[in-house]
């Protein structure tokens, strides 16, 4: 176990992630409030994820009592363990460790300390019955855990390509959003959650419907990056453009949710942290198993990166088929 105290990963974020909580369980309570008349909103015509059950994988969640309000630990652990179940078909063995949750009155996050088990600690601002909070906050730092955001840091916790798993984890609250909406409607953990549902499917609506996920109108997603790569790289917590990412990283979760097993194979490699995009991206296609190669090609295919990594007839045309919709995105 790394010992070596590092910084916590949303520097400089709290405040604003602070008034967005405050104000999402306001637009969710406002839309539950209109009749349904005039309320109804389009069901995903994706299926929730096979079921599967971390906690019998051996996924260990612990909730720490204080600040969640008038709810229990044990409430809290139930949503938290339906969200891990969303982006886990198997137990990565980095987790044979436990979770540690605590509230926090700052912003969401992942720590790189570890307990002194080896624990992974995660802090949630969520608090109250705002279950689509927990679940959007969970998914996002669950899916750092995932995605090895603790390799190749040391004292220096600069990544200049940590804004592509900002991106990735902004896209894993989303999957998580709409998948447990479907999965809660059909397969609740218990008969409260069923009227959960709702929330949830009407929160992910809402977020998915916000203008600044959009790209630019005639804007190709490669000349967009081109003009925003070099300030993500210095400041990976741009929120609105790894959300205009996330949106378009989707659908490629949704077409596979086994997908999410790729995230165990990014950030390994020594360089990774001062990589360019390019060498990034590469790292990860190589490092990637062989049922998750198209994948990864696949998201190069997004950035017009197709080059980066050898393709072979079996997958050109469905790389070929995503490069063009990268190209018509904006069109």
């Amino acid at each position: 176990m790394n010992t070596k105290s590092k910084t916590e990963r949303r520097r400089g974020t709290p405040r604003a992630w602070v008034a967005r909580g405050l104000r999402l369980p306001l637009i969710i309570a406002s839309i539950a409030a209109c009749s349904f008349a005039h309320a109804e909103v389009q069901k995903s015509t994706s299926t929730p994820t096979r079921q599967v059950s971390s906690k019998k994988m051996g996924l260990s969640i612990n909730v720490r009592p204080g600040g969640w309000g008038n709810v229990s630990k044990e409430s809290i652990e139930t949503v938290l363990y339906s969200v891990a179940d969303t982006l886990m078909s198997q137990l990565p063995s980095k987790l044979s460790v436990p979770i540690i949750v605590s509230h926090s009155n700052g912003a969401p996050v992942a720590l790189y300390d570890r307990g002194p088990g080896g624990e992974y600690l995660v802090n949630l601002h969520a608090s109250g019955e705002n279950w689509h909070l927990y679940v959007y906050e969970f998914a996002h730092e669950l899916c750092h855990i995932l995605s090895n955001y603790e390799e190749n840091v040391g004292a220096d916790t600069t990544k200049y390509n940590q804004w592509f798993e900002e991106t990735l984890c902004e896209t894993a609250s989303l999957y998580a959003l709409q998948n447990l909406a479907t999965t809660w409607e059909q397969s609740p953990p218990a008969p409260r959650w069923t009227h959960e549902a709702r929330k949830l499917r009407r929160f992910y609506d809402h977020l998915l419907a916000e203008g600044h996920r959009q790209l630019p109108a005639h804007t190709p997603l490669h000349a967009w990056l081109h003009e925003h790569e070099h300030r993500l790289r210095q400041d990976p917590y741009q929120r609105k453009e790894n959300e205009v990412m996330a949106k378009l990283l989707l659908p490629l979760f949704q077409e596979n949710p086994q997908n999410w097993e790729s995230l165990h194979y990014l950030n390994l490699d020594p360089t990774d942290a001062r990589n360019t995009l390019r060498d990034y991206l590469r790292n990860w296609y190589e490092n990637a198993p062989i049922e998750h190669k198209q994948f990864v090609r696949n998201v190069l295919a997004l950035f017009l990166l197709e080059d980066v990594a050898p393709n072979n007839l079996a997958s050109t045309r469905q790389t070929t088929v995503v490069a063009e919709l990268a190209r018509d995105t904006a069109r």
